[in-house]
């Protein structure tokens, strides 16, 4: 029982905590590596760990992974982001959309993403970067989708206050 579970979580989540870590700046060769062994750790603790939490808590290691690794190798986090993209998909009322996207518009960008909390950032990158439903969000960070969204509009507010903020528009 325990296998078939942790082999469909494998199924679906390995791939979106890749491309998340890559979205981070991580190393293809890391990212791997971060994920295989989140994965033999949520084998090794499965009877320990919630089944329904089990996601939630696979991504956690591995951010616990990656964030450890960034500190040992002494390794700057740069967040790889489509600026333009997520300026368009973030902004609902066109108040950033119409920002022509530059080089120094995408670390603006990053900037912005930088200064919020690390839960916010985690779920504006999960919804508009790697354009995850607020269903798959839910399942990966163990929340309900009614809090997903509810969060996701905090995000967003949050997001667009420190742009206005800091850049003006």
């Amino acid at each position: 029982m325990g296998n078939d579970v942790l082999a469909n979580l494998y199924l679906r989540q390995a791939s979106i905590i890749y491309r998340y870590l890559l979205k981070h700046g991580c190393r293809k060769e890391v990212a791997e590596e971060i994920v295989q062994d989140s994965f033999v750790k949520a084998l090794e603790h499965f009877e320990d760990v919630n089944p329904q939490k089990l996601p939630a808590w696979v991504l956690k290691v591995a951010l616990n992974n990656y964030f450890n690794y960034l500190k040992k190798a002494s390794v700057k986090e740069e967040l790889l982001i489509d600026a333009g993209r997520f300026l368009e998909k973030i902004s609902d009322d066109g108040d950033v959309a119409d920002i022509l996207t530059t080089k120094e518009t995408a670390q603006e960008v990053r900037d912005c993403l930088n200064a919020l909390k690390k839960g916010y950032q985690e779920l504006l990158l999960l919804k508009y970067e790697m354009e995850l439903s607020y269903t798959e969000i839910g399942s990966i960070l163990g929340l309900p989708e009614q809090t997903v969204k509810t969060y996701l509009y905090r995000a967003r507010n949050e997001f667009k206050r420190i742009w206005r903020d800091t850049y003006g528009s």
